[in-house]
């Protein structure tokens, strides 16, 4: 595994029938953690979307109802991002908990509140952080919120009301999204 090898080959090399117990042969130092998770995060960042803010993670927790399924993914920095999909997709993407995967957000989808009290809303994902970088056009302006979790993430509103609420880089905020504004991506 340490070479590379897919886990599943390693499996059936050593004749185990659960993944869990082949990984258990294998540990890995800090470092080797470090480089392991910088490398993932470099391929992540390597594929194309038009989505602005992308967590990774892994599935912490699935709810499965009738019809659609609530899914929540807790990121590398501990984060928790929830999104809502149907149980066809929950069946397709083949999600189990501990499932590493990618939840994507569009910047359009980022709704931002001043603040530092957590706002009482009905947006499921919500961030704090600062507005590091903003980029004023005549149409949308584009807000960079450092969070504390260390995620960065990208809202775009309209300039109008960029200009109305008057956000400043430095800005303590509340970036938030709802739980259906969340897209999820395995390879």
């Amino acid at each position: 595994m340490q070479c590379n090898i897919p886990l599943p080959v390693v499996q059936t090399i050593l004749g185990h029938s659960t993944p869990n117990l082949t990984s258990s042969y294998v540990s890995f130092s800090a470092e080797e953690i470090q480089q392991v998770s910088r490398l993932f995060m470099e391929r992540e960042s390597s594929h194309k979307t038009s989505a602005r803010n992308s967590f990774f993670g892994k599935v912490q927790n699935i709810q499965q109802g009738d019809i659609q399924t609530r899914v929540e993914i807790v990121t590398l920095s501990g984060q928790t991002v929830t999104t809502v999909i149907t149980n066809d997709s929950l069946e397709r993407l083949g999600l189990h908990g501990g499932r590493l995967i990618t939840a994507e957000v569009k910047a359009p989808w980022i709704i931002l509140q001043r603040g530092d009290e957590e706002p009482e809303c009905s947006a499921e994902n919500r961030f704090n952080g600062v507005i590091e970088r903003k980029a004023h056009g005549k149409i949308n302006t584009e807000y960079t919120i450092h969070t504390q979790g260390g995620t960065d993430l990208c809202a775009i509103v309209s300039t109008t009301h960029a200009e109305r609420l008057g956000f400043q880089i430095g800005d303590r905020v509340w970036a938030m999204f709802n739980s259906s504004s969340v897209v999820l991506r395995v390879d």
